[in-house]
């Protein structure tokens, strides 16, 4: 197999296999890692857990003892420039080294300036050949959320649906848009997250449980937006025994499940959205309502949107918001027409 097409195919996988640690590496990046030896691998990993280890040794440990010995002759590749310093675990670069390993080929340098280059100018003092970027593109789509949590934030993901007639919903009416095969989805997206946020209105109006019921998974943690404290402590979000935060300008309270969080200025997004992250938040979905949503977008405090686009038409009701961004992705559902959108100008874009 030619070089550039090896290394395609095996840093895809190495794409796959990063991917199953969504939600699971908190604060750390996903990471996928292959281990080739004459077209055929001897090793794969993945981050797979936040404090655990990381994909390269992973992918070493994955080696059987009777190919051990093939190390020395075989390619590493790798989503993510291996660290080179230690942490919670050992570095991985000093593992690869320690291996005797002689070629790894890396989708992407880590934006970590703890890492930055570093792992790779110490692969190569070993005598290591680097070959560096791969799929970078696709590497850096890796690493969105561990951008924004760089600096201090979740990953914020802004999720609605709309009417044809671009309503979000009818006015103080709790209102059905998608599909059975579409809520699977969103439901799907809650069990990826660690936070999901929501206005008081749409707490009093749709009285959600917020959870994963249609799908496997862990549900996320509920984030319940009250400046002051006036929702209906019977509404499920308060009351279900479930874990819940809520935002507000009154007091702080950590009583779990359900805590508090006093914001001086509710209305800064970025001052919220650190507020959140500094109580474990790596990542939130941010699922309503309109006024919630808009304010996010107005003030450019959003990573990432997936609107879903329905065939009902609902006459009149709430606008749905307007959003900006590139267009990544776009699928069909039964009729919902589903649009992931990303923001390239947000501050945390690397």
């Amino acid at each position: 197999m030619a070089g550039s097409q090896a290394e395609t195919l095996y840093m895809q996988r190495c794409i796959t296999l990063a991917k199953k640690g969504i939600r699971h590496t908190f604060t750390n990046p996903m990471v996928g890692c292959v281990i080739v030896y004459q077209n055929r691998i001897i090793g794969e990993g993945y981050h797979q857990k936040y404090g655990e280890h990381h994909a390269e040794v992973n992918a070493l440990n994955d080696v059987i003892d009777h190919d051990r010995s093939l190390l020395p002759h075989s390619t590493m590749y790798v989503s993510l420039e291996p660290c080179a310093h230690v942490g919670k675990t050992p570095a991985c670069a000093h593992r690869i080294a320690s291996e005797g390993i002689k070629n790894v080929v890396i989708g992407c340098i880590d934006p970590n300036p703890v890492v930055a280059g570093r792992g790779i100018s110490y692969l190569k003092t070993q005598g290591i050949d680097v070959t560096v970027p791969v799929l970078k593109a696709e590497c850096q789509k890796l690493l969105t959320k561990f951008k924004a949590n760089l600096n201090g934030i979740p990953y914020i993901i802004l999720k609605w649906a709309k009417s044809s007639d671009h309503f979000i919903s009818k006015q103080n009416t709790q209102t059905w848009l998608t599909n059975a095969y579409t809520n699977i989805l969103t439901h799907k997206w809650r069990s990826e997250v660690e936070g999901i946020m929501i206005g008081k209105n749409t707490a009093l109006i749709d009285n959600p449980s917020l959870d994963v019921r249609h799908y496997s998974g862990i549900s996320p943690v509920r984030i319940l937006m009250d400046t002051h404290l006036s929702t209906d402590q019977g509404l499920k979000i308060l009351s279900d025994q479930n874990p819940s935060i809520v935002i507000n300008s009154i007091k702080g309270l950590n009583d779990k499940p359900l805590s508090y969080i006093k914001v001086d200025n509710m209305g800064d997004c970025r001052e919220v959205m650190s507020k959140i992250f500094n109580a474990g938040i790596s990542s939130v979905l941010i699922e309503g309502g309109a006024s919630l949503l808009k304010s996010f977008i107005s003030s450019n405090c959003w990573h990432e949107a997936r609107v879903i686009d329905t065939d009902v038409k609902l006459m009149d009701g709430i606008v749905a918001p307007l959003i900006e961004g590139k267009l990544d992705s776009v699928f069909e559902i039964q009729g919902d027409k589903i649009m992931i959108i990303s923001n390239q100008n947000s501050p945390d874009t690397i």
